[in-house]
């Protein structure tokens, strides 16, 4: 078997394998580069800078043809911290009438439930993105008239429906991958997982029979396979690891993030670190204060973890076995053996020192290598996903042979829609007219056109690498459409005055109290209600609709009389042609409506001023008001005034206050005087004098002394 070129495209480096297989059924490492990107181009493990991701590959791929003097055209990937997800879903087809169910139609069909089990995928809530390769999928069970049959093409009815599983692939993923790869010049000839591909080479195929988690942390993303009774049987994936280690380190030491990563890797080989901030500070600090500063992260991280763990394997497993350069992580094994009651003695990192069979370029150690070797693995075992192109109009599409791939299915995987596989009729226009439902039917569609390889294909037809598709898109039959003006009958066309204002009074159509013009495209739904012109009832309820209020509903006015609130209710009359009107009657061109309302005067209120309040020698004496006026804006107003909203209306009975001398031929004095004794007067207790200026509620007191 030739070498095979394994590429890691990672979030913080990009290493590359070549490797072959040896006679003892091992596999020798001919080459090996290694190369960090200059910059963050990936996040959790996908591709977000494709030139810069580009670079990186492209530096790799050189140095091992170099080295080995070959030249690099294919190369075997993995696909991080994402796994095969698979969904069952059904779609259904109905018709007004009978028909014959044709091959593409069902083909539609079920490429239309793929769709469904799309959907569901997105709407589980376990994933953020909208876009996933789809990989394979299989009928499971089909129905004709809700009767389960074993085959629908050739039956009729007016009702067919499919049940399909699915299996998918994140398309960001996979097209990252595809893009950074086409940059320089690789074609992608396997893909795996890199779970599966790590589990390859960290855990012997004797050791699979054993509960073991391999948690993979890399620089974006944690991810997970569980081994029991002698295979894989879970996978997962944490969107966590070393880089959010990182971001701790330097926003609280202000540093840039490359600086932060080397801080991380010292940790654990020095007892003190030297660096210079952003700022150009220099600055020295101890191991133990830096990992005071991570380790609130790396316990989450170890708690996310191990939660994920739990969840997949309902239960703790026997042991923890760390790869990836983000297993050096200062504290995870420790916190992870924590976290999940193990002893720290069944948490261990996986190096490649400790793989006994693979053989060559000795100076490759460490637990980042293991991941490389594992997707070197897969593809010269012919474990992974086998990869191949296509071309539908001129693009190019990635297949996974998972199984015999379809036309239809790489029409799916170009983002074409089923529905454009054949000509739909247009779809029918429903709404109600005046609660009455109406129909209007569409036009008919006219069929796809397809071609392979330049000749006339089938949807069913299975596909080789390299074939070139062609497809026009089946033309839909035109969705009904009608306006406002094509559905109202015919009408006479009147002028009317309102309120003394010339009007055009015509036909209202409405939906949702809103007015539609005789232009607008009635929409599929709509419950329209159309008001004529031929009638005063009509007028009014027109009125209604749009000012959202009866016409003829009494006003109320609020005033208020000395703060007091008050509600006037004013009645509405109606006049047709200055005749006064309470029922309904005819409306004619020319017409002179009149809604008058009544009015109201402020002597219509029988405003009378109040007493003042005054207690006299113990008693409590009403003083009768001097005079009568309304006051409103600080005028006085007669009683003819008509009445407003929001009047504020003072009832004064007073030019102004009363003195004490004024009070006094009320106050009851005895029949004999003493002699000698004089008038004594007190307002509010205290001496007071004829003039004194009195105030309601004042006490007075006149008396002998």
């Amino acid at each position: 078997m030739e070498p095979i070129f394994a590429l890691d495209i990672g979030t913080r480096m990009v290493m590359g394998l070549v490797m072959a297989k040896t006679q003892d059924q091992g596999c020798e490492i001919l080459a090996s580069a290694c190369i960090e990107h200059r910059q963050r181009a990936m996040y959790d493990g996908q591709v977000h800078d494709v030139n810069e991701v580009a670079r990186a590959v492209s530096a790799v791929k050189e140095t091992l043809e170099k080295t080995l003097d070959v030249s690099l055209k294919q190369v075997a990937v993995a696909a991080a911290g994402r796994a095969l997800r698979t969904e069952i879903a059904s779609a259904e087809r109905r018709e007004l009438l009978p028909v014959r169910w044709e091959q593409e139609t069902i083909l539609a069909l079920e490429l239309e439930a793929v769709h469904q089990a799309l959907h569901q995928l997105i709407s589980s809530g376990e994933h953020n993105s909208n876009q996933y390769h789809c990989v394979g999928y299989s009928t499971i069970a089909c129905w004709n008239e809700d009767e389960e049959i074993s085959n629908l093409i050739g039956q009729r009815g007016k009702k067919a429906k499919v049940k399909v599983i699915a299996t998918f692939l994140p398309r960001t993923v996979v097209d990252g991958l595809v893009s950074v790869l086409g940059q320089v010049g690789l074609e992608m000839m396997s893909l795996t997982l890199e779970p599966i591909a790590a589990g390859q080479a960290a855990i012997p195929q004797n050791m699979r029979r054993l509960n073991l988690a391999l948690v993979d942390v890399g620089a974006g993303t944690a991810d997970i396979a569980l081994t029991r009774e002698g295979s894989f049987f879970a996978y997962g994936m944490v969107p966590m690891a070393g880089d959010e280690v990182t971001e701790a380190i330097c926003e609280h030491y202000l540093l840039d993030f490359k600086v932060g990563e080397k801080i991380k890797r010292e940790v654990n080989t020095k007892s003190r670190l030297k660096f210079v901030d952003f700022l150009g500070n220099k600055v020295t600090v101890s191991k133990e204060e830096v990992l005071t500063v991570i380790e609130p992260v790396v316990n989450k991280l170890a708690q996310d973890v191990a939660k994920e763990i739990t969840k997949l394997n309902e239960n703790v497993p026997q042991g923890i076995i760390l790869i990836g350069g983000g297993s050096l992580t200062p504290m995870l094994p420790k916190m992870l053996s924590e976290v999940l009651g193990i002893s720290p003695k069944r948490v261990g990192i996986q190096i490649r020192e400790r793989l006994e069979d693979v053989q060559g370029e000795n100076d490759l150690k460490g637990p980042e290598s293991i991941t490389p070797i594992g997707i070197g693995i897969s593809a010269l075992e012919g474990t992974g996903l086998q990869y191949y192109t296509v071309t539908v109009n001129n693009i190019p599409i990635p297949i996974f042979e998972v199984q015999l791939t379809t036309v239809a299915e790489a029409l799916l995987a170009a983002g074409i829609s089923p529905r454009s596989f054949v000509g739909k009729p247009g779809a029918a226009l429903t709404f109600e007219w005046n609660q009455e439902v109406q129909i209007i039917k569409g036009t008919m569609g006219r069929s796809a056109q397809l071609t392979v390889n330049s000749r006339p294909g089938r949807f069913d037809q299975t596909l080789n690498s390299g074939d070139q598709i062609e497809f026009i898109p089946g033309l839909p039959g035109k969705d009904a459409e009608m306006t406002i003006g094509e559905i109202l009958p015919p009408y006479e066309k009147k002028w009317i005055f309102w309120n003394g204002r010339r009007e055009d009074f015509s036909p209202h159509v409405f939906h949702n109290d809103q007015v539609l013009n005789i232009n607008d495209k009635i929409q599929d739904g709509y419950k329209l209600t159309c008001i004529f012109n031929d009638n005063l009832q009509n007028l009014l309820e027109q009125k209604k609709t749009l000012f959202k209020e009866p016409i003829l509903a009494p006003v109320t006015l609020t005033i208020k009389v000395n703060g007091e609130v008050r509600k006037i209710v004013l009645e509405r009359q109606l006049l047709v042609n200055g005749c006064l009107v309470e029922g309904n009657c005819p409306i004619q061109d020319g017409d002179s409506i009149e809604v008058r309302q009544e009015q109201k005067r402020v002597g219509e209120l029988s405003l009378q001023p109040k007493p003042l309040i005054f207690t006299i020698n113990g008693q409590e004496f009403e003083y009768p008001p001097q005079v009568a006026e309304i006051i409103f804006h600080g005028k006085p107003v007669s009683d003819d005034e008509l009445l407003e909203d929001g009047m504020d209306l003072r009832v004064n009975g007073y030019k102004e206050m009363p003195i004490l001398s004024d009070l006094l031929p009320f106050v009851k004095f005895p029949d004999e005087m003493p002699k000698g004794a004089s008038l004594k007067l007190r307002v509010n207790g205290q001496e007071a004098e004829f003039t004194t200026v009195l105030h309601p509620g004042d006490r007075v007191s006149a008396s002998f002394e």
